[in-house]
């Protein structure tokens, strides 16, 4: 049976998936990064055969939190006292003067989507960030210090519809765009100079440039099963005002959510991240010297690696109104350079159809 999505984004959407693949390359997250995530775990990539189209809109929230301690050179762990420079010792290319110790990162997603019929919906995604980060070093005044940024991230518009639907099988995909609404000129007091400089990448709200966003997504019904996978891209576009882009993302899951009864499902998911290296970089958080990045976050090419993670959370229904909580752990990280490790991450997230 046909579906009444259109026949040009059908067809197109598996070839641009294919070259997006073969085209991607493979970093303490950055703001905008986790926002991405966070984006994620809001879409779904299930369409729900709705009864009648009374309620054709939804309005969803979601509130996320990461916690990122300790560091990592590929999959080997390293001690803060392994990366922090101290005078006396020989600096090399993977030590620094400026330690982040422990990075927090918040974001609350806000989305409003609009069901243009049983197959099709198009959505508005709005992030608002902030992070915090603890540091320590070994310049004057500056032993330990604390550094936060807030502020509107990187607007997302995408489309979703139904590829394929039949018994208790339904393909679905996406595509969108972001827009650079997030700022990449955060500036506060760093131990570079007095007053306050341009913040590094990890403080940054945004990405600076337009992006474009891609998913599929594959749901089986057995019984009180639904079983499934979802496939999400984001591609950069060209480098933003300050010469950098931030790398290319690819995110692999597979979940498995269990109806207990009418109001209550638990579920469990398995997910792989890879994202790039930053391309370029901002000269003005480097330092003169052999030695240009005061700290490990300065450095574009300590960005980019991979992660698996396991997530479990339930998810409750009440009338029109759905709540769901997730945890997610990684089990394993391979990191580009030296980064801050994730701890782990937790979700909340309230959606209504009116």
């Amino acid at each position: 049976m046909d579906y009444p999505c259109s026949s040009a984004l059908k067809f197109t959407f598996p070839l641009f998936t294919v070259s997006a693949l073969l085209s991607f390359q493979s970093q303490a997250n950055t703001p905008s990064e986790m926002a991405d995530m966070s984006l994620q775990q809001l879409l779904s990539l299930t369409i729900e055969e709705a009864p009648t189209l009374d309620k054709r809109w939804q309005l969803a929230v979601l509130y996320k939190q990461m916690r990122l301690e300790g560091y990592m050179s590929g999959s080997t762990e390293l001690s803060n006292d392994d990366v922090l420079f101290r005078p006396g010792q020989v600096r090399t290319n993977a030590n620094y003067p400026v330690l982040p110790t422990v990075i927090m990162q918040e974001a609350v997603v806000t989305q409003l989507s609009y069901r243009i019929d049983q197959d099709q919906r198009i959505g508005l995604s709005i992030p608002v960030i902030r992070q915090s980060t603890d540091h320590e070093s070994i310049v004057p005044n500056y032993a330990e210090f604390t550094i936060d940024s807030e502020g509107l991230g990187d607007i997302a518009i995408d489309y979703q519809a139904v590829l394929y639907r039949a018994l208790a099988h339904q393909l679905t995909y996406s595509l969108g765009f972001s827009i650079p609404t997030g700022s990449i000129d955060q500036e506060g007091d760093t131990p570079r100079a007095s007053g306050d400089q341009q913040l590094p990448y990890t403080m940054q709200l945004g990405s600076g440039t337009w992006d474009f966003v891609g998913g599929l997504g594959y749901q089986y019904n057995i019984d009180n099963w639904r079983l499934g996978a979802d496939l999400h891209l984001k591609l950069r576009t060209g480098k933003n005002d300050r010469n950098y882009r931030l790398g290319n993302r690819l995110a692999i899951s597979a979940w498995g959510r269990y109806t207990l009864n009418d109001n209550a499902q638990p579920f469990i998911k398995l997910s792989y991240h890879d994202w790039g290296r930053i391309d370029g970089r901002d000269d003005e958080i480097t330092v003169p010297g052999p030695f240009p990045y005061p700290a490990n976050i300065t450095n574009p090419n300590n960005y980019g690696g991979k992660q698996l993670n396991t997530a479990a959370g339930i998810e409750f229904r009440i009338a029109a109104h759905t709540l769901s909580l997730e945890y997610n752990t990684p089990i394993y990280q391979s990191l580009n350079g030296v980064q801050s490790k994730e701890k782990g991450n937790a979700a909340v997230r309230w959606q209504t159809d009116f």
